[in-house]
């Protein structure tokens, strides 16, 4: 009783707030037995402002700083070499830690066999990067071999988690972007499938992952890892020769490359082991994933400056405009809300347009190709349409440039005009660049959704009109499209000789129509090649 009355009165003279003598109060109820200890250290000190401090030092909290960012950069270096191929990877895939893993709760103690990868520290036991790597401690029973999506859960906790916390850890140096498949869709059309799990690098798909529920299956799994996205296209893929993926059933992991070199690309050994199976029940298999991913994430970040930004990125769906589109393997799938479907107040004879001039332009140079008819989706209430031609975006670097476009899409205006057809919306940006072309036609005009029937008054007016598109009447005719094609090329004025220019000019005063454009001397300039 003697310290405590002691106490009560160092508390009440020594000039505490009201907010500090209330919090001293609430410490020493909940820790009695202190009182006698901090009595006695007070004795020690010579100055109230010693002694103020000291009994500050018991409430006051400390602050926590969190060593996530600091961890990851530890843990995440670039490799001293960029791997191109398929070989170089696996060395990679096997490098060893560069520190050891932070877990919260002495699990090196709890479980010895895998003491040489964590390790429980005071400085960093409360990092978010030790509880997410604490967190896979807890998974063993999440396998349940029930359904895919129940699967999602531990295999997240061992890569996706780890990788989207990198990223955020490292500041976004870590360009990463992951997304998974609808479980069991049941499609079943090669190369319009999805993986299950797809992770870009700015646009290049660098790692994917198809899973299944039951142990039983995982040569399914590894079997769609050949079946889908195989072929590393230089549209999607640049110069990089292999794509990262891994085989999940049950608990049962795998992780392979497939090699992107044309002559492995019908070779049944296309994919090449990165390593073993491994079981995640089993806690160091566990590790060896995680220290794997960890690995993945490193040959991400050595790799990641070298990505060209005119990738296409495979599999992944992308805004553009009011239009979702998504590129597959060897066809694009392009959908359009009902909202922003132009011309959609009568939606199915919209959609019936659309179809008969989609397929008017079937089989001729210069326009955008279908693989299946336009649909309306009721459920989703969105238009949807899959195209065969992939292209990337229009660039022109020289008159040679423009002139071979130009042709192209000349060509294909004739064909449209051919049968009343307008296109209505001539902008490079709906002009791609098909490389896989070898008969002078690589340049092809996309996105027929706005189009519809010569001499037809159209119910407003696009982006890029002006008061000389339409005639008086304010209608919109072949010579319109002549008309949006010249204003569009003189934006490349700089390239372009006289020819060029007068060219333009003709379109732009709507003398020529497309059949006369593509005899203009400019256009079949003998000196030039296109």
């Amino acid at each position: 009783m003697e310290a405590l009355t002691t106490l009560r009165m160092e508390i009440n003279r020594l000039g505490f707030t009201p907010d500090e003598q209330v919090r001293l109060r609430k410490y020493f109820t909940k820790n009695v037995e202190r009182i006698y200890v901090v009595v006695s250290f007070l004795s020690d000190y010579k100055t109230d402002d010693e002694k103020r401090g000291y009994l500050k030092s018991l409430i006051s909290t400390p602050v926590f700083v969190d060593r996530s960012g600091i961890i990851c950069k530890e843990l995440l270096k670039k490799f001293d070499i960029i791997p191109n191929k398929v070989e170089e990877l696996k060395t990679l895939i096997d490098a060893l830690l560069l520190r050891k893993l932070p877990v919260t709760s002495d699990e090196e103690i709890m479980f010895p066999d895998i003491s040489d990868y964590v390790c429980t520290t005071q400085g960093e036991r409360r990092s978010a990067i030790a509880k997410i790597i604490s967190n896979l401690f807890t998974i063993d029973t999440k396998f349940s071999g029930k359904s895919e999506s129940m699967l999602h859960y531990p295999i997240d906790s061992m890569i996706r988690i780890p990788l989207e916390n990198f990223n955020k850890y490292l500041g976004g140096s870590l360009p990463i972007d992951i997304d998974r498949d609808k479980s069991d869709s049941g499609s079943t059309t090669k190369g319009t499938q999805r993986p299950d799990f797809l992770c870009w690098i700015k646009k290049l798909l660098i790692f994917k992952g198809e899973e299944r529920a039951n142990v039983g299956d995982f040569d399914t799994a590894r079997i769609e890892l050949v079946e889908k996205f195989n072929v590393l296209d230089p549209i999607f893929f640049g110069n990089v020769k292999f794509l990262i993926c891994y085989a999940a059933a049950e608990s049962n992991v795998q992780f392979y490359a497939i090699d992107g070199l044309k002559e492995t690309v019908k070779n049944p050994n296309q994919l090449m082991p990165l390593t073993g199976v491994l079981n995640s029940i089993n806690l160091v298999d566990r590790i060896t994933i995680l220290r794997t991913t960890v690995n993945i994430a490193r040959i991400v970040l050595t790799i990641s400056d070298d990505i060209p930004d005119v990738i296409i990125p495979l599999g992944k769906k992308q805004k553009l405009g009011h239009s979702y589109i998504t590129f597959f393997a060897n066809s694009v799938i392009k959908l359009v809300p009902e909202v922003d479907l132009p011309y959609a107040q009568h939606l199915q004879s919209r959609v019936r347009f659309l179809t008969s001039m989609y397929k008017h332009a079937k089989g001729y140079p210069g326009l955008v190709q279908i693989k299946e008819d336009p649909l309306f989706i009721q459920d989703e209430r969105m238009y949807k349409v899959k195209m065969t031609t992939r292209g990337i975006p229009c660039k022109l670097n020289n008159e040679n440039d423009v002139r071979e476009m130009t042709k192209c899409v000349l060509t294909g205006l004739a064909r449209l005009h051919a049968g009343r057809y307008v296109h209505r919306d001539i902008r490079i940006p709906n002009i791609v660049f098909v490389s896989e072309h070898h008969d002078n036609f690589r340049y092809v005009l996309i996105d027929f959704e706005h189009r519809g029937m010569n001499k037809q008054k159209p119910s407003e007016n696009l982006n890029g009109w002006d008061a000389n598109t339409l005639t008086k009447s304010g209608h919109y005719v072949y010579l319109s499209e002549m008309y949006q094609l010249g204003k569009m090329l003189e934006k490349y004025n700089d390239l372009m000789t006289a020819g060029g220019k007068d060219f333009v000019n003709q379109l732009k005063s709507k003398n020529l129509t497309a059949e006369e454009a593509l005899k203009h001397t400019w256009i079949n300039n003998s000196t030039t090649s296109i």
